[in-house]
This record gives C-alpha cells, structure tokens and sequence, in this order.
C-alpha cells in the first residue's frame, strides 16, 4: 500500500493545518492582539487570497512581533505560498512564544513532513503529545507518519487513542486500519472500516475501497474484495496500480469474470502492458494477455521477453501458427538463444521435426552457457531415435555442465537404446553421484544391471560401493548398490554377494518403506533363497504400493505354483496377463522409457519467465 503514502500525507497536512487555524481563534481571544488585523488576514486566507492575507499580516506584525497568533497565521500562509523556509521561522517563533501549547509543534512538524523531514516530525509531535496527551491533531500525525514509516506497532496507539476521542474520524479510521492491515490483524481493521463513510473526494474514496479491497482478501472474502476493487477504480480509472489489482482479484475467481473486465488505463507503459500480460498469461485470459503483450511490442519492438510471452499466449490461444510466425519474424531479424529454445519446441508439438533440430542447434550455438539448450537438443534426438545425435549433445552438455544428472541420464538412455550397457552404466552413475535423489537416474538404473557383463561389473562396483559409504542414509543409493549386487550374485552364482544384497535392500525398504521396488528386488532375493513367505511378503507389499506392477504378480505366481498352491497361482497369473506388457522388444521398451523422460523435462512454458520488457 506504499503508493498511497503520498495523498495521504497531504490529507494529513490539511487536517493539521485547518485544526491549528481554529485553535488560533481561540488562543487569539486571550491575546493582546488586534483582532481585526488576524480576522482580515484569516479570511484573506480563506478566500484562497494568500499574498494578500500575508500583507496584512506583515503590517499587523510590526505593531506586535511577538503575537503567537499572528506569527502562526503567517507560518501557515508562507506555507501555503511554498515559502518554507519562512513558515518554520514562523511556527519556531511560536513555539518560542507558547512552549506549552500543542499548536506551534504541529504546523511544524506538519511542515518537516512535507518537506521529508520524517524524524524530525515525528520528534516534533512527540513534544506536542506531551505537553498535550489528548491532542487529536498531534495523535494522528505521530501515528500517520509511524505508519508511512512502516513502524505500525509503533503507530497503533496514537491511532487508537485518536479514534478513541474522534470515533467515525475517517483519516483515524483509515490510517488505524491500514497499519492493523499491516500487522496481520484484518478482523480488526474490518471493524474499523465498516464505522467510516467513504468520504466525497474521489481520490480518497477510491483509496478506502482499496484498502477495504485489500482487508477483503485477507480474510479470503473474494468477493467483497473484487467488488471494492471494481469501486475503486471506477472512482480512478487511470490508477493503474488498482488496475492490477483488480484484474488479479478477478483472475483468482474460477470463472471466465476476466472477460468483463473494463478497459485498461490509457498511456500505459511498455512496463506496465508487460506486467498486465503476464497477470493475464497466468491467469490463462490469453486473449487480453495477447493484447498487452502487443501493445508492449509496439512500444518497445525489439523486447525478446515480449515477443516470447506473446508467442507462450498465441500458443495458449490455440493459435500455435501465430506463435511460430512471430518466432521466426524475431529470430530472423534479431538471433536469440531463448528464442529458437521456444521456437523449436513449439515446431516439435507442431510436427516440424527438422525445424526443431535446427532451431534447437542455433539455440546452443548462440548460448553456449545455458544447460537447458543442450538438454533440449539431446531430448529432441531421443524422441526421434537419433541416438548417436544424442550421445553427442548430451555428451558436450555433460562436459560443459557437470552438475547435470540429467544430461548423463539422456546419455545413458541414448548409450542403452544403442546396446553400450558398459557406457550407459557409466553415464547412469555419474548421474546418481552428482544427484543421488534424481528420479531419472534412479528408474533408468533400475533395468540396467542385468545388462552389465562381468569384466564392465569390476568397474562399476567399487563406485556404486564408494556413492553408498557417502550416503549411508539414502534409500535410493541402498537400492541400486542392492540390487545391482543382486543380479550380479544371480548370473555368477555367487553366495557372497546375496548377503550384502540383502543388507542393502533390507536397509533401502528400512529408510523408505514405500519404495516399491525395493519391496520387488527384496523378493527376488528372498525367493531365490527360497525363503518364500518372506517373498510372498515382500512381493505382497510391493504390490500394495505399486498394484500395477505386473512382475511382482508374475513372480508371485512363480512362487504360489513351487508351492502347489495352483489356484492362487492362476490368479496372480491372470493380473499379470492383464497388466504386462510386451518386453520382448527391447527396443520398443527403451522408447518408451526415453519418451517418459523426454517429455518429463521442463516444457517452455516452465522456462523462467523475464520479467523486464
């Protein structure tokens, strides 16, 4: 609320200026001054006849230099007429003259404050509050300006203790409430609120509907915040900041109320059309977020961020041609790195797939240091089965990025598809050491191990047992060293590996019990020792938490027909009929799961979005 500050000072002010004129009246009747002289000069004032008024005052002055009266009249002309300087001299001589009186202190703390002079007026308050505790005027001023200086607790009390003795006050009401407002207390500021009248000056009547707006929100009341919103900027619909305002009060609305919207200000920015599309783009009103987006192109043609939100909008319109026309425009006229990223991926959803690969080419040409354009080349490769293209992006990005799990994971999945297991572990690897916990990693390492020959085993364990001494807490890095050891003891008939594979596993299930196919591996393991209940539990619980797993049913029926239990058997086989798929074509599989990766990275609306025009 900080871009109200300024009216409301100047609100403040008048206030302080008009009580101290009428305090005058009555300290003027028990002065030794000419009372025509004051009056004359008072109504002068009125009269909007400022020089006039201090003419007077002059004159009467030189007669009686030391009239308190007098001197402050003058203070408040010479204010008035923006003579500063003057006017300080003025309200310090009254002070000089009534040290114990409220009315010297504030017309000059008034003054310092219009001057930006905070501390000094709120000192200068302070000395009229304590020589007069129930000031109004020196209540609401102290108060005001601790609000405007967002020290809000502190401004509380002045607020309350003027309420107190003004209830219904509307600049007490207002400021109390805002600075409740501030302090996270909204029933409060209601109550205040709904005790005032809005008052007749638009300016100020669409400030209180804005603070009512905003009070409204806290208490998560929408609709009498969009309905105030509405009000305010009916009384000022050149405001642009209640424009927003009201266009997000809307847009929260679960409806289509956007389209009713009024017009926007006239003369907005290229700033400030940027900032409306993208308050419209969120809120999907693509239609008024592609007018404002053009208006900030119009303004300012050479904008990528512009021209990149206005292609996002085109393309959440329906209208993805106008998205790749404007695209193209741009990129040809003025090359962008961001630009041909988004280009790309709007010509792949388009089915433009050569376009893409060579819009996504000059991306990484033109920007060497983003790691999203190297990922983004790499997945285009994958999806299309370009896999030594795709060993080759993802191997560059790995090399210049190599914090990246996921470019090791599209090398991996590229290195798998072309049957260089002995790469792809390795590729799988580097992924899980730079980012243990990366999901990706994770599941393409899960159908890797029965790949791995012996000789390219003696490589890859000492790493997977090094990744588990670094992270002895981590389910992920239990599993995989587990389930590697696993089907390495299973293709070499070695006893000795089932013991630690068991350890790891039991450890993986230990630290998360919901991993799933740990449960499956455990069961592996369990049934090949032939301990079958175990196995029928293990293989049970990673059905519970995966009912689509169609190996866990499969090998549970493996076990109920070693058993003789041949009904049960038929059953389990029967789900895993009904779920399986066919795995009989490695690479059917492989492209299956490199489109779930591929298709699992950030889409270009996910991209960050620039926030300057």
């Amino acid at each position: 609320m900080n871009w109200t500050c300024r009216a409301i000072s100047i609100v403040i002010l008048d206030l302080v200026f008009v009580t101290a004129q009428f305090a005058q009246v009555e300290t003027h009747e028990n002065l030794s001054s000419t009372p025509k002289a004051y009056d004359t000069a008072f109504h002068l004032l009125q009269a909007g006849k400022p020089n006039e008024a201090l003419a007077e005052l002059n004159t009467a002055l030189v007669i009686e230099p030391d009239n308190p009266s007098l001197n402050n009249l003058r203070g408040l002309v010479t204010a008035q007429l923006g003579r500063s300087v003057e006017a300080e001299a003025s309200f310090r001589k009254v002070i000089h003259l009534q040290p114990h009186v409220a009315t010297g202190y504030n017309n000059l703390a008034a003054l310092l404050w219009q001057a930006g002079r905070s501390a000094e007026a709120a000192a200068t308050f302070r000395r009229a509050i304590k020589e007069e505790p129930q000031n109004f005027t020196a209540l609401v001023g102290l108060g005001t300006i601790l609000s405007e200086t967002r020290e809000y607790a502190q401004a509380v009390p002045y607020l309350e203790k003027a309420w107190s003795s003004h209830p219904g006050d509307f600049q007490t009401g207002y400021e109390l409430s805002r600075s409740l407002t501030e302090l996270k207390r909204p029933f409060d500021a209601r109550k205040i609120l709904q005790k005032l009248v809005p008052p007749q000056d638009d300016t100020m009547a669409a400030k209180f509907y804005v603070l009512t707006a905003i009070v409204a929100e806290n208490l998560e009341d929408q609709v009498t915040a969009n309905r105030d919103y509405r009000r305010a900027y009916e009384l000022s619909p050149q405001s642009f900041e209640i424009y927003l305002a009201l266009v997000r009060s809307t847009l929260a609305k679960p409806d289509t109320s956007w389209t009713q919207l009024p017009t926007a200000p006239s003369r907005l920015s290229a700033e400030q059309h940027f900032a409306l599309g993208l308050m419209f783009a969120s809120g999907s009103a693509y239609p008024r977020a592609i007018t404002h987006f053009e208006k900030t192109l119009e303004l300012e043609p050479t904008s990528h961020s512009a021209i990149y939100n206005l292609a996002l909008a085109y393309k959440g319109a329906g209208n993805a041609r106008a998205a790749i026309d404007l695209l193209e425009h741009a990129v040809e006229e003025q090359p962008n790195a961001e630009l041909c990223d988004l280009l790309a991926s709007l010509e792949e959803d388009a089915g433009l797939y050569l376009e893409a690969v060579r819009h996504y080419q000059r991306a990484v040409q033109l920007d060497a240091t983003k790691e999203q354009y190297y990922f983004d080349l790499g997945a285009e490769y994958l999806l299309h089965l370009r896999f030594e293209a795709a060993v080759e992006a993802f191997s560059l990005g790995a090399q210049k990025f190599p914090a990246s799990s996921r470019l090791y994971v599209g090398r991996g999945l590229a290195q798998f598809a072309l049957r260089q297991y002995a790469d792809a572990a390795d590729a799988f690897l580097s992924a899980l050491e730079t980012n243990p916990s990366t999901p990706d990693a994770f599941l393409a390492w899960n159908g890797l191990p029965q790949f791995v020959i012996a000789a390219d085993w003696e490589k890859i364990q000492p790493r997977l047992q090094r990744l588990a001494e670094r992270y002895p807490e981590h389910s992920q890095v239990a599993f995989c060293y587990g389930a590697a050891l696993l089907h390495r003891a299973m293709s070499s008939d070695g006893a000795d590996g089932f013991d630690i594979a068991q350890s790891l596993l039991e450890k993986a299930v230990r630290l998360n019990p919901r991993l799933a196919v740990a449960h499956l591996e455990l069961g592996n393991l369990y049934a090949q020792r032939k301990q079958n209940n175990k196995a029928i539990a293990s293989f049970g619980e990673a059905i519970r938490l995966d009912p689509k797993s169609e190996m866990a049913h499969y090998k549970l029926a493996q076990i109920y027909r070693d058993l003789n239990e041949l009904a049960l058997a038929e059953q389990e086989l029967d789900l895993y009929q009904k779920l399986s798929r066919s795995h009989h074509d490695q690479m059917a599989q492989t492209r299956s799961t490199i489109r779930q990766f591929v298709l699992a990275k950030p889409s270009a609306e996910a991209a960050d979005v620039k926030r300057k025009p």
